[in-house]
C-alpha cells in the first residue's frame, strides 16, 4: 500500500539537515556582521579638564585618545561596548611647570600613565515615549545617558554620563575632502569627578587655587577605518 524507500528519506533528512546547519550559521554571521566597529585615534579628539577654583581657573587639554566602539545600527542602546584610553602625560595646562607638577605630583603618570573610560550601557535615550530603537541615522544625533567605568590613578570607580551626544555621519566625498574617511561617529560628552575619590591628593596650600571638583569633557571623532599598523605606515 505504502511504498517507502529508506536510502531516498535518508538522504532527503541529511540534505534539511545541511542546509539547517547552513542557515544557522548565516544567521549567526549576520548577527556578527549588525555589529559596526569605530575607531578612536584622531587628532580632532580631545579630552579636557576644568577646575574652577576660589583663585584659578585651570583648563587642561589632550587630544592623544585612543578606543573602540561597537554598535548595533538598528539600535544602538543594544550590547553597546564603547572603551577609551587618555594619555595623561600628554596633558597641557598652558604653563610648563604647572604641566610637571600635574604629571609628578599629583596625577603621577610614571606610575598611572593612562586614564581608561569603558562606557559599559546605555539606560536611556532622551527622546520621551520612544518606541522603536534608536538607529544610526544619517545626520542624525541622539542624546542618551551611559553607564560605565572610570580608572584613574590607580583607581576604579562607576561613573553616569548623562546627555551624550552621539552623531552619525556616512561616509562621502564631502567628508573625504576634509580627510576624514569612512562611516563616522562623533561623540561629545561630559561628567564630573571627585579628585580625592581616586586618591588624588592637593596640598593645602593650593586648595585655593584647585578645586576638589573636577569638569570633564570629552569630544572624539571615530571612523570605521582601522589605524594602520606601524608597518604599514613606514
Amino acid at each position: 500500500m505504502f511504498n517507502y524507500k529508506p536510502k531516498r528519506q535518508i538522504s532527503l533528512l541529511l540534505s534539511t539537515l545541511s542546509f539547517l546547519s547552513i542557515f544557522a550559521v548565516n544567521l549567526s554571521a549576520d548577527h556578527h556582521q549588525s555589529q559596526v566597529i569605530f575607531h578612536t585615534y584622531d587628532d580632532k579628539d580631545l579630552f579636557q579638564f576644568k577646575s574652577k577654583a576660589l583663585l584659578e581657573t585651570i583648563v587642561g587639554t589632550t587630544n592623544l585618545i585612543t578606543g573602540k566602539t561597537i554598535v548595533h545600527p538598528d539600535d544602538i542602546t543594544k550590547d553597546l561596548q564603547a572603551i577609551f584610553e587618555i594619555d595623561l602625560a600628554s596633558i597641557k595646562t598652558g604653563i610648563k611647570m604647572r604641566d610637571e607638577h600635574l604629571r609628578e605630583q599629583y596625577l603621577e603618570t610614571k606610575k598611572f600613565p593612562k586614564a581608561i573610560l569603558t562606557i559599559e550601557k546605555i539606560i536611556k535615550v532622551e527622546e520621551k515615549e520612544r518606541k522603536t530603537p534608536q538607529k544610526l541615522e544619517n545626520g542624525k544625533s541622539a542624546y542618551v545617558d551611559a553607564e560605565g567605568l572610570l580608572k584613574l590613578h590607580g583607581v576604579e570607580k562607576r561613573i553616569t554620563l548623562k546627555g551624550v551626544k552621539v552623531t552619525y555621519l556616512k561616509g562621502s566625498k564631502e567628508l573625504e575632502a576634509g580627510y576624514m574617511f569612512g562611516d563616522l561617529l562623533k561623540i561629545d560628552g561630559s561628567f564630573s569627578l571627585k579628585l580625592s575619590d581616586f586618591k588624588i591628593k592637593v596640598p593645602q596650600f593650593l586648595v585655593l587655587k584647585l578645586s576638589e571638583e573636577i569638569q570633564i569633557e570629552i569630544s572624539m571623532l571615530a571612523t570605521t577605518v582601522a589605524p594602520k599598523k606601524k608597518s604599514e605606515k613606514e
